[in-house]
């Protein structure tokens, strides 16, 4: 039995809890074999997004290390007061060692997957997300910056073949429970 995410909207505040089975194999922290997993780990507890422009959308996120440290799991869900229909979907990330890239894999309750393949710069503390939308030449771009223990500021932007900017997102995630967070 996989485990289960429960999101109860109560006005102004939304819960979300994961509910894990006997069993499941639910990691303290990245695998300390492949030491560029720790950087994963930036991503890793409870956070709650404000996107640039649009203070209606609410998004929240949960990741944790599963399967001996090798993948941290990120389960998301976003509300609209304006109408936008509800989003809800699964990421993967992992530290591929043969391809010396991180890699990610993003199931979307629309049935859509997106795999992004990336990198770290720890000068700046920036992950940069890349994936070509298969049958067009579009690109996005996802980089996250991490000035802090608590913050995340984060753009996608989607490109044509001409690298002209198709659409562009901003915002800033705010982490909560510090205390969820698994030691590096």
């Amino acid at each position: 039995m996989k485990s289960v995410v429960l999101t109860v909207s109560i006005p102004a505040t939304i819960l979300s809890c994961q509910l894990n089975a006997p069993g499941e194999d639910i990691a303290e922290g990245p695998a300390t074999d492949v030491p560029e997993l720790k950087e994963l780990n930036h991503y890793a507890g409870q956070w709650e997004e404000e996107i640039a422009g649009r203070p209606g959308v609410r998004r929240t996120e949960f990741s944790e290390w599963i399967l001996q440290g090798r993948f941290l799991r990120q389960t998301w869900s976003t509300e609209s007061k304006d109408g936008t229909p509800a989003a809800h979907g699964l990421t993967l990330m992992t530290y591929d060692v043969e391809r010396k890239a991180y890699r990610s894999w993003a199931f979307l309750a629309t049935g859509s997957v997106i795999e992004n393949e990336g990198s770290w710069d720890a000068a700046t503390n920036t992950f940069v997300w890349a994936h070509r939308i298969t049958g067009t030449s579009e690109t996005v771009v996802t980089k996250a910056s991490f000035p802090n223990e608590t913050t995340q500021a984060w753009s996608i932007v989607k490109t044509d073949e001409q690298n002209k900017v198709i659409r562009e997102v901003a915002g800033q995630s705010s982490r909560r429970a510090l205390s969820t967070l698994h030691p590096a």
